[in-house]
């Protein structure tokens, strides 16, 4: 799959310099001087552990507060808001796929927090689209276009690999299991959702194909990587992060699907064209 914009579209991109979402003057102000007709918002606070505690304040303002400051300047200019939403919304106590109508039921402050950021988004506008996505990985891009591997903690894989380098081994959870998506792969599976939508928006998932487990995730790192290193498996409460995260969070894509997105390639399959690409 290879990411594209349709040619009918033009992108521009802004930092948080140029839109603070956690800024309601800016934000209306920005929105109301570019006239945009889609709206993608990308920001986010996800330092979840973090959120539990001295971060709390800053994860409603910026998932919650920030998302009604963007979704009100949207609905003020027409535009459409398209929103990204998280697995963590949910308690983990299914081990079926997740549909978009199960009840969620978050365990952490971060969940809490981006569960009323889809709430805000779809309640302010019908037009408007919320999508769950999880696990995201892919590569960052330098100022040469290079790919380059995410910073650590924001990216699995390039976690992994750093600290096989400098420990030889992880200590990784072995109970929480979920679906690795490839951000490459969901950007193709966007597009594909806004053009079939037509004015319609709602609630979505989307994820790449397949499921793990953390410690079985990072195994396979290691294995594609070739790159020895020994991976510890603990139980998430042996592990004792601060946050409770979902022991299992796999999305169903069902209703993604009937709306005219492709399904997605096995996660394995996009963890070896990220492994060649960060090469």
């Amino acid at each position: 799959m290879a990411a594209k914009t349709p040619h009918s579209f033009s992108v521009v991109a802004l930092s948080r310099a140029d839109l603070d979402i956690a800024n309601p003057a800016q934000t209306r102000e920005v929105i109301q001087n570019l006239r945009p007709q889609i709206v993608i918002n990308g920001a986010a606070y996800n330092a979840v552990d973090k959120a539990e505690n001295e971060g709390a304040a800053d994860s409603l303002k910026i998932n919650a507060f920030g998302v009604t400051n963007l979704a009100q300047a949207c609905r003020d200019t027409g535009a459409r808001l398209v929103h990204f939403s998280t697995d963590f919304v949910f308690d983990g106590h299914k081990r079926t796929p997740y549909l978009e109508t199960d009840p969620t039921g978050p365990l952490s402050v971060y969940g809490a927090s981006k569960l009323c950021g889809e709430n805000v988004c779809l309640a302010m506008h019908e037009r408007n689209v919320a999508i769950r996505v999880c696990r995201l990985f892919g590569p960052l891009r330098g100022e040469n276009g290079a790919g380059s591997a995410a910073k650590p903690g924001g990216n699995f894989p390039s976690l992994m690999l750093r600290l096989a380098r400098e420990r030889g081994q992880v200590r990784v959870v072995d109970d929480q299991i979920g679906a690795p998506s490839y951000i490459p792969d969901l950007a193709v599976a966007v597009w594909q959702l806004l053009e079939n939508l037509g004015e319609n928006g709602g609630l979505f998932q989307i994820s790449n194909a397949g499921e793990t487990s953390f410690a079985d995730y990072a195994a396979e790192i290691f294995r594609r990587a070739r790159v020895n290193c020994e991976v510890e498996r603990v139980s998430s409460e042996k592990y004792g992060a601060p946050a409770k995260r979902p022991l299992y969070s796999t999305f169903s894509n069902e209703k993604a699907h009937a709306n005219g997105v492709e399904p997605l390639r096995h996660w394995s399959e996009a963890l070896d064209e990220f492994l060649s690409e960060i090469s």
